[in-house]
Order: structure tokens, then C-alpha cells, then sequence
């Protein structure tokens, strides 16, 4: 093969050039008496999901989200969720919410979240706004805290000298027969007590020991928020055996209400009441292999997957254009204020409060019109849960979605300057966000149990350039190492799904040995793919709440867009 220049003067080989022509004629040539067909059209290798729109964030949040996205050329998406989540990692465990007007019920507004996509979105960049919002609350604690911690470290230098000082004349007056004197210099000592400095808060951690990490809630007992950039090795992590107790106490601490006790031999015992969220990024092949081993029922199937409530993995951008230019002064303005606004909320002025509750967190309710909301789309949602029509990891996924809303309406609610009962319209927002996420969720869980129809389509184009004198065998195509067909188990998932098709046939060839499967491509694959293969998917505006539709086909929308069922969420 010639050679060619490149402009940096290195010599690369150029792009091979499918000759569709010649493909059809070969193919016709080694049809050998198969019988063909028009084959389906191929799966969508990923299904359809609801884009993010500036409405279900408020404004205050919002333009900086749009600002950020515009700037990086990154799906809206990603700012949008660590957003959300840095929200909710603010207020913590200081404040609830009660969903239901008597019960006592009691949802902290704790989430955990992610974002999928491939390495060239830009997805750690496109959080790190929100991650500088919980830096500069941080810091801003930290300089208010300042005089009064200088004033305890002098205090912690004094206190020394102060005791050998009283000791000293404590003795002296021992010795003297001044029995008074003694006296009162021991209640002075005894009064000496170390002044412990105040502890700014603290809000971020980074990977850490899960002792460690109890110990600092013992100390911010708010909570905190663990941003890790790629949580595929963090989760893996917690798969080994040495850690096999390490996944409980953070499952636990995703309630939000929950005590942890650390008794590890050696430091002592250590009780933490608070909550942790979780934010970081994955790679589509990494997150869908995991789903795909938690499915399967291994380590991973106890509700840690599931918890990541906040998962988006939106479509990626199919143009790149360059931005040059300052950040929005005001949006990121508005957006330092709201966040320090939410740190600065006075709980126990807002929230009411129960005396025969123990954790004694604020919490509030629905207004009139939030309750009408929340009660209509939770007994759709629960009705939805038991017709039993869903996978049961998937299942399991939306079943978190029932504390989700009300924790989401309580953020949207707290950020748009609402300080009493949560409002309608921010239910509503709340609601909407949860169809938002449900279309991601399916999404990624369609991948994760059907990974043969993200391969389909990849794996196709590849064969119709296969070496004319090389039978297509599974073998083969596993030793080329394609991505995500690396197993035997997937290839043949796979090619059956293309047979299903219509794409490729299999006939048994007698090798004088073992009997071997090889395969065939559709004599006129290429035609055909040609025509379908620049095919516009469209994805959907909003979905409706109808019965689950599998996740199987391609071509029709996965929300029904007649059912009957609708919640009606307009305030």
C-alpha cells in the first residue's frame, strides 16, 4: 500500500476505501444457493433520551449551566447534573422534606450522580463549576472562621504555662500551711480547659479510607460529597473482598439519616450521623460492562448502581464550534450567591421540627398545590412498580425515584429563593426531572442487558470490508480485538442478532474435525445499509408516564405517546 505525507511530514497509510460495488458483487459470489430477504433495519445502537432544557434548573443556576456548556462545546447535560448534585451535597442533612402531610416520613435531599460519555465531551471539565462553587464555600468558611480560630490556637499556646503556673503556687501554698490559697489555685487548674478551635466546614472529599471518611463526618455531620473523576475504578474497589464491608456503610450513607459506627481495633470507637453524595465520570464501555455483571447478579446487584439516580448520558454533539470568550459575569455572579444563599440557610428557622423524632432534622412539606402534585405522580409511579412489567434491576433503579422528586423539589424550591412550604411549581420541575432521567436510565440499562445492539450496526460495517479468502468465524472476530466484541459470548450475541435481521446467515462447514459455524453476509448488505445508515433518529421532546415497552426494537419511541395515564404537572 503507497504512502502517504501528512503535514507534519510523517508517512501514514491512507483511510481504506469500501468499494460497496464490489463488496455486493463478491458477496453474490460466495451466496452459494442462500436464500435472502430485505433485511430489518438495524437497532438503534443507543436508544433515544430526552435532551436537558435551561427549564429545570432555575435561572440562577441555569445561565451559568447554558454559559458553561456553550463555552466547552459539551452536551448541557453534564453541568446540569454536577450542579444538581453539588446542591444537594450544601444542604446536606441540615433540612428535609416530609412528602406526605402526616407521616413521618423523612427524605433528606442526598444524591448521587454521574455522566457518561466518551473521553473527547469533556466531562470532568464540564463539572469542575460545580465542584469550585463547594471550593469556594469551603474557603468562605474557612476566612470567616479565621479570627476565632487564631484566638484558640493563642489560647492552646497559653494554656501550658497556665497549668505549671497554677501548680506551682498550688505547691507553694501546700507548703506555706495556706490551705485556702491551695484551694483556690486547684479549682483555677481545674477550670483550665483546652479551647478547641471551630471547624470550618469542610464539603469535599476526595477518594479516601471509609475510616477516615466517618471520622470527618463526625466532625461535618451536614455531610459531604465525594467527587471522584472515574468512579468505574472507584466501584471496582469496593468489589474486592477486603472491602466487603466497606459497601454496606456507604450504601447506609446514602440515606441520609442513618448512624455508622466505626470499631476498627485500634481507633477506638467512632459513631457519624450524615450523608454522603457521589459524583464522577464514566466511560460508556465501563459503566454498561458493570451494570451488565450487576444484572448478571453479581457483586455489584445490592442497589449501589441503582442509587446513582442522577445519570445522564446524553447524545453526543455531532458539531464542534470554537468559543472564545469570557464566562458570563453575572450568571457566575448569581450562581456564587445561590450557592452561598443554600449554605447559609438557617434550618431550624425554616424547617418545623418533631419531638418524637430522634434525628431532630428541619424538615419541610408540599403547599397545597406541590402535595395535589407529589401524591398524583406517586401513586402513578407506585402502580407503575407493581404491574411487574419491569426488569428487576431497572425496577430497583426507579423504585429510588420515590425520594428522588421530593429531594429534587426541595433543591429547586431552596434555590429559587423559596423558604416555606415547597412550591408547585417546583414539584413540577422535580417531576419533569424525573422523566428526564428515566429516558438516560433506560438508556443505559438497555445497553447493559442488550450490548449485542450497540455492536450491531459497528460490526456489520466491519465485515463488509472482511478479507475475501478469510471465512468469518467467531474466533476471528474476537482476536481483532474490536471494541466491546472481545468475548466469544458477545460476538455470538451479536451475529445472532444480525441473523434475526436478516444481515448475516451461518452454515455449518465440515473442517475434518469439530464441525465450525461460519458466516455470511447479505449479498447486498451494502446497498441497503447505505440507504439506512444516514437515518435521523429523533429524540423525543418529553416522554409520557406509560407502561414500560422493553428494551428491545428500534424503532418506536419508548414512551407511548397516546396513553391515557398522563400526569398532568403544569402549575
Amino acid at each position: 500500500m503507497t504512502k502517504e505525507t501528512n503535514r507534519s511530514g510523517i508517512k501514514v497509510a491512507p483511510a481504506p476505501h469500501v468499494d460497496y460495488d464490489e463488496i455486493d458483487r463478491r458477496a453474490q459470489d460466495d451466496a452459494g444457493g442462500v436464500t435472502w430477504g430485505e433485511p430489518d433495519a438495524l437497532p438503534d445502537e443507543l436508544r433515544p433520551v430526552m435532551p436537558y432544557v435551561s427549564e429545570l434548573l432555575p435561572s440562577s443556576i441555569g445561565r451559568a449551566v447554558d454559559d458553561i456548556a456553550e463555552r466547552m462545546q459539551c452536551p448541557p447535560d453534564y453541568p446540569a447534573a454536577s450542579m444538581l448534585v453539588a446542591m444537594a451535597a450544601v444542604v446536606g442533612c441540615r433540612l428535609g422534606i416530609r412528602p406526605r402531610m402526616r407521616d413521618d416520613w423523612l427524605v433528606v435531599p442526598n444524591l448521587w450522580g454521574c455522566v457518561v460519555g466518551r473521553p473527547s465531551l469533556k466531562k470532568t471539565p464540564a463539572t469542575k463549576g460545580a465542584e469550585r462553587q463547594l471550593r469556594n464555600l469551603e474557603g468562605r468558611s474557612r476566612e470567616a472562621l479565621a479570627d476565632e480560630i487564631d484566638d484558640a490556637e493563642v489560647d492552646a499556646m497559653l494554656l501550658e504555662p497556665r497549668r505549671k503556673l497554677l501548680e506551682n503556687n498550688m505547691k507553694t501554698a501546700i507548703k506555706s500551711g495556706d490551705e485556702d490559697a491551695a484551694r483556690s489555685y486547684a479549682s483555677e487548674l481545674k477550670g483550665l480547659v483546652e479551647t478547641k478551635p471551630p471547624e470550618p466546614r469542610r464539603i469535599i472529599a476526595k477518594e479516601t479510607s471509609i475510616q477516615k471518611l466517618c471520622e470527618m463526618l463526625s466532625r461535618h455531620p451536614a455531610g459531604m460529597i465525594l467527587f471522584i473523576d472515574e468512579l468505574l475504578g472507584w466501584m471496582r474497589k469496593l468489589d474486592r473482598d477486603d472491602q466487603a464491608g466497606v459497601r454496606p456503610i456507604y450504601l447506609t450513607l446514602w440515606n441520609g439519616t442513618e448512624i455508622v459506627n466505626d470499631d476498627t481495633l485500634g481507633r477506638g470507637e467512632l459513631s457519624a450521623r450524615g450523608c454522603i453524595s457521589v459524583f464522577g465520570c464514566f466511560t460508556p464501555g465501563g459503566l454498561t460492562d458493570y451494570v451488565s455483571a450487576a444484572i448478571r447478579g453479581g457483586r455489584g446487584d445490592d442497589g449501589l448502581v441503582q442509587r446513582l439516580q442522577i445519570t445522564v448520558w446524553p447524545d453526543s454533539p455531532k458539531e464542534y464550534h470554537p468559543v472564545d470568550r469570557w464566562p458570563d459575569g453575572a450568571a457566575k455572579e448569581q450562581l456564587r450567591k445561590t450557592f452561598e444563599e443554600l449554605a447559609d440557610i438557617d434550618a431550624k428557622a425554616i424547617g418545623d421540627t418533631d419531638k418524637h423524632d430522634d434525628d431532630g432534622i428541619p424538615f419541610l412539606h408540599f403547599d397545597a398545590d406541590g402535595q395535589v402534585l407529589f401524591n398524583a405522580w406517586d401513586e402513578s409511579h407506585q402502580r407503575r412498580l407493581r404491574r411487574e412489567d419491569l426488569p428487576e434491576a431497572f425496577e430497583s433503579h426507579l423504585s429510588k425515584y420515590a425520594s428522588m422528586v421530593p429531594s429534587i423539589a426541595l433543591l429547586v424550591h431552596l434555590a429559587s429563593g423559596g423558604r416555606g412550604a415547597v412550591s408547585g411549581v417546583a414539584t413540577s420541575t422535580a417531576i419533569r426531572w424525573a422523566e428526564y432521567l428515566e429516558s438516560h436510565a433506560q438508556r443505559l440499562y438497555a445497553v447493559a442487558t442488550s450490548p449485542q445492539r450497540q455492536h450491531a450496526g459497528p460490526l456489520l460495517r466491519r465485515l463488509l470490508t472482511w478479507p475475501t479468502d478469510t471465512p468469518i468465524r467467531v474466533a476471528s472476530i474476537v482476536k481483532r480485538c474490536w471494541s466491546g466484541l472481545t468475548t466469544k459470548v458477545v460476538v455470538e450475541e451479536t451475529l445472532g442478532l444480525l441473523a434475526d435481521a436478516g444481515w448475516v446467515q451461518s452454515i455449518k462447514v465440515d473442517t475434518g474435525g469439530r464441525p465450525t459455524m461460519d458466516w455470511l453476509v447479505h449479498p447486498e448488505a451494502a446497498k441497503y445499509l447505505a440507504t439506512t445508515e444516514n437515518r435521523a433518529i429523533k429524540t423525543p421532546e418529553r416522554p409520557t408516564q406509560g407502561t414500560f415497552d422493553g428494551f428491545e426494537g428500534s424503532d418506536s419511541c419508548p414512551w407511548d405517546e397516546n396513553e391515557n395515564d398522563e400526569i398532568e404537572v403544569t402549575v
